[in-house]
């Protein structure tokens, strides 16, 4: 399958220029920004578009705040400008999977919005996104939209998104009480896609004792990255020990579907689902000042 010729490519300077761009090309044309996914799409023929609309010089789109207790990340955001901002330092388990995403030129060019856009179920950026109750804000001309990430990727590569809306931000809130997360992964290669990966964020009560709260998610064992139940419902109230940890992490599996691949067999990737899970767990717990 062959791509289509580049036809018209768009530098819009506010976003209202850009929506307009996509309601009058009806669909036919396409938001870049770092390009990394929708390139390699179109240099292997999945994907073709007449129009291309880049959003990468909208002020509006590379901000990072926070603003009343919540944080906004534009969806031009690159990754290395996250790992640089002030406001995403108290996340740890957004930063340490900004760490191990690719190498510093693709940190350099990748946006959270086209990942997000992109919606592999491989990228290590959901999983945390996901243990932080993350939301999408998404505009067209008439409308914006706020939809969780938990719903936004609704099978494998497709996102709930319009042909005439742009992602704008993503959003989440600051996080109450002493708190700690960690990214685990292991991949074939240094910098590549995770053959699993796990995010955990935890919120501790005033004894540094108890898991007021916690959030498991996990990349590459499903058609999208997605949360362990399972797993957390065991946690919460849970005094902390060595114990309930390792059982908990043993009912990971049941909540995943991983298949089998080049990266590894199914029963291989379960396994590894349950050892990065205690491993992120742990760390997380005593980044929110617990200890084991």
């Amino acid at each position: 399958m062959n791509s289509s010729p580049l036809q018209s490519y768009h530098l819009p300077l506010d976003l209202v220029s850009a929506l307009t761009l996509l309601a009058e090309h009806e669909g036919s044309a396409k938001i870049v920004a770092g390009g990394q996914s929708i390139m390699l799409l179109l240099r292997q023929g999945f994907l073709s578009s007449e129009t291309f609309v880049d959003i990468s010089c909208i002020p509006e789109l590379s901000e990072i705040a926070t603003i009343d207790e919540v944080v906004y990340v534009g969806a031009a955001a690159t990754y290395s400008s996250l790992e640089s901002s002030p406001e995403i330092q108290p996340y740890s388990v957004l930063t340490d999977s900004l760490h191990v995403i690719a190498d510093p030129q693709i940190r350099n060019l990748g946006t959270i919005g086209g990942a997000l856009g992109h919606a592999d179920p491989s990228l290590d950026i959901v999983p945390p996104l996901l243990c932080l109750d993350a939301n999408v804000v998404l505009k067209s001309l008439d409308e914006t939209r706020i939809v969780s990430l938990s719903n936004f990727h609704q099978e494998y590569m497709t996102a709930d998104l319009s042909k005439d809306e742009l992602i704008h931000s993503v959003t989440f809130n600051n996080l109450p009480g002493p708190h700690g997360g960690a990214y685990e992964k292991v991949s074939n290669v240094e910098g590549g896609w995770p053959t699993v990966g796990v995010a955990a964020q935890v919120v501790l009560d005033d004894t540094l004792s108890i898991i007021s709260d916690v959030k498991i998610a996990l990349a590459a064992v499903g058609d999208t990255a997605i949360r362990s139940p399972c797993m957390e419902k065991s946690l919460i109230g849970s005094v902390i020990s060595m114990d309930s940890i390792s059982k908990s992490s043993e009912l990971v599996s049941q909540d995943i579907d991983p298949l089998d691949d080049l990266s590894g067999s199914a029963e291989y990737k379960s396994h590894l689902a349950g050892v990065l899970s205690k491993r992120a767990l742990i760390k997380a717990i005593n980044r929110a000042g617990g200890s084991l």
